[in-house]
């Protein structure tokens, strides 16, 4: 009998299985809460579950910088920076955030979330994310009071169409954080600091005046009455100031308006004793204001007896209102329409121009001295001179304090325009590099921001040819005539024609409104050529934003931002003027790229700084800092051969410019 072989089984090769996501399956973290609580009607406040949850970014104004307390979307996930939002699901959870956001996005947050770019057409839309993971017949859940009436439409929509329906939901999210077990995820207090006056000599005309523009551009268009939702515009209209944002001082409040009254709705305890004498005094006819309970405006919106309201429509940045205060509004009864404010708020009056030009004349004495001291200064961080940023500032007189979150970077991460310094990117500064610094500034009288790039070695020639064009980008912009019917985003390729001619760019806008002692980014007008179809025209007493940058990735970055006054010109034509008075930095100027014009326009700007911040320093006896500023402002002698362009680079810029001034029937001073 033969014996039977033996047959040998070789093991097969197994898939690796992936590790287990400890925070996606934990039930006691947000995540895990939340997705308990979409199948707990104790929850959602009906007898029915939620298939998924969407979790909105901002507040109920929509505001771009929401107070720490309101972000929802960072308490569920952790993610401290802006974003479309997140959605949870039994697939999974994932969260949009911005291109320049998503490498930070993706290195913070833990293995629980996937990380989506939200401006790029190629990656899943919140809509087609649910859809891929529900089944049809899902519900999905969300608050509207966090989302704008379009944006909640296009979800809404979106997810009809794949049988699914999308349900306002409210307060869940806040119900779970109000009820957070963990101290260290405590929902912060709001804030308790209640509403001051804007007193008139700043504001230029009383809450009444202003009142009574709004209901004249109310009639003329056609309407009854509006809610007023934009923070910012709240307290422009009723000149008052408040602390309930981080970087605007601005007070959470709605306003209706009608032909006959007005009614403020607002927390409790919120207004001052003399806010309250300000808004009520002297109350006659339709001089009355009413103040109300601020959760009340949504049954106020319904039974209201006017026929047409306006509500505000998305602008350049403000997004109009939410959905949910859309919708209290009978349908036969809305008017989606730009807010008449915008334009009424962005055209600073007298006094308003004045106090944002002292605003930056103190601002010009607090940065003035923060660079001068960082220059004597060694063993600096990034985020050692974030707060040394803060500090300086918070010295000055009238200081409120930042008007948005100051940013460094130096060296290679300089080269991301979206950076932003953590314990974990923070570099130490040295001499081989560039530093770039923003920052802006709240003070009694105005709103400032500003950007400097500096070095503390010696630049290399490619680093001085590079801030020279960049530099170049603000002498164009700040020379030029423009009739009063051209677009504000028709004017950005004459900025970045330095630039195109170096075959450089930058992904970011060149400018924005700024606001009088209320938000650093304002609507209505926009200065960037992408946005071509935004047809907003700049107006004579308009602030606005020149921020060129150049980043060479892998190495370093260059970025200059000023504030310019819009103002008026001969034969009825606008002009700018740099309400911004710091130095740029002389030892990364190559003078050779300079033109006549260039040279007389930096000489020029350097005597003002002069003439204007130098007294100021003076006065305070800061003298130490009065040498550093003359230092920097040394006139630069004009060439010998006037107008004659001495680099191939710079004629060809020049060549550029003038094809760009002629097609736009734009004109240099």
């Amino acid at each position: 009998m033969s014996p039977v072989p033996l047959t040998i089984l070789q093991e097969q090769p197994t898939q690796p299985v992936p590790p287990v996501c400890a925070d996606a399956i934990d039930v006691n973290n947000p995540l895990g809460r939340l997705r308990s609580a979409m199948r707990n009607s104790a929850y959602t406040q009906m007898n029915a579950f939620f298939d998924a949850f969407v979790i909105f970014y901002t507040d109920e104004h929509l505001s771009e910088e929401p107070h720490k307390s309101e972000r929802r979307l960072e308490y569920v996930s952790g993610w401290d920076g802006s974003g479309t939002g997140a959605v949870l699901a039994d697939g999974g959870a994932a969260i949009w955030v911005p291109s320049g956001d998503v490498r930070r996005a993706r290195a913070t947050l833990t293995c629980a979330w996937l990380v989506i770019d939200g401006d790029d057409p190629s990656q899943p839309t919140i809509a087609e994310w649910i859809s891929e993971r529900l089944s049809r017949s899902g519900r999905v859940g969300g608050d509207a009071r966090l989302t704008s009436m379009g944006e909640w439409q296009v979800l809404s929509t979106a997810l009809q169409r794949e049988g699914l329906q999308l349900v306002h939901i409210p307060t869940l999210v806040d119900q779970l954080w109000n009820e957070e077990p963990d101290p260290d995820r405590t929902r912060p207090d709001f804030p308790k600091t209640v509403a001051k006056n804007y007193e008139i000599e700043h504001a230029g005309l009383s809450w009444r005046d202003k009142v009574a523009l709004v209901r004249s551009e109310l009639h003329a268009m056609g309407a009854d009455a509006m809610i007023v939702t934009a923070l910012d515009e709240v307290a422009w209209l009723l000149n008052v100031r408040g602390r309930d944002l981080p970087f605007a001082r601005l007070l959470k409040a709605f306003v209706y308006i009608t032909l006959r009254e007005v009614k403020v709705f607002v927390p409790p305890g919120k207004l001052s004793v003399h806010v309250r004498d300000a808004l009520l005094y002297n109350c006659f006819g339709n001089n009355c204001t009413k103040v109300n309970e601020y959760t009340s405006i949504y049954s106020e919106l319904r039974r209201l007896p006017d026929t047409k309201i306006l509500i505000p429509a998305a602008g350049t940045f403000q997004r109009g209102a939410s959905a949910a205060i859309a919708q209290s509004v009978p349908p036969a009864k809305r008017m989606f329409l730009l807010s008449p404010i915008i334009y009424l708020k962005a055209q600073k009056n007298e006094a308003e121009v004045k106090g944002m030009k002292k605003a930056h004349l103190w601002d010009a004495v607090a940065m003035c001295t923060l660079l001068s001291y960082l220059e004597s200064k060694s063993a600096l961080s990034e985020i050692s001179v974030e707060r040394t940023v803060d500090i300086t500032r918070d010295t000055q007189a009238g200081y409120i304090g930042p008007a948005m979150k100051t940013r460094v970077a130096f060296g290679i991460n300089a080269a991301d325009p979206d950076y932003r310094a953590t314990n974990a990117s923070n570099k130490l500064i040295t001499k081989n590099a560039t530093l770039v610094i923003q920052s802006g500034g709240q003070y009694d009288e105005g709103t400032t921001i500003v950007t400097r790039t500096v070095h503390y070695g010696m630049p290399t020639r490619e680093e001085k040819r590079v801030y020279t064009t960049v530099m170049r980008s603000l002498a164009a912009i700040a020379g030029l005539r423009i009739p009063s019917t051209l677009p504000a985003a028709h004017v950005d390729p004459v900025a970045r024609a330095p630039l195109w001619a170096a075959k450089q760019d930058y992904p970011h806008l060149t400018g924005h409104g700024v606001g009088a002692a209320l938000c650093r980014k304002e609507d209505p007008v926009v200065i960037d050529y992408r946005q071509d179809t935004n047809l907003h025209t700049l107006r004579e007493g308009y602030f606005i934003t020149a921020e060129p940058g150049w980043y060479e990735t892998g190495k370093y970055g260059v970025r200059l931002g000023n504030v310019l006054e819009v103002v008026l010109r001969p034969n009825g034509y606008l002009g700018f003027q740099e309400a911004t008075l710091l130095p740029y930095e002389p030892k990364l100027i190559d003078r050779s790229m300079l033109t006549e014009y260039e040279i007389l326009w930096l000489n020029d700007y350097n005597d003002r700084i002069r003439k204007e911040v130098g007294p100021e320093l003076k006065s305070r006896g800061l003298t130490d800092v009065l040498y550093w500023m003359m230092n920097k402002t040394v006139p630069i002698e004009l060439p010998s051969k006037a107008k004659k362009l001495v680099s191939s680079s710079t004629e060809h810029s020049a060549k550029i410019s003038v094809l760009l001034i002629s097609f736009m029937l734009l004109y240099f001073v």
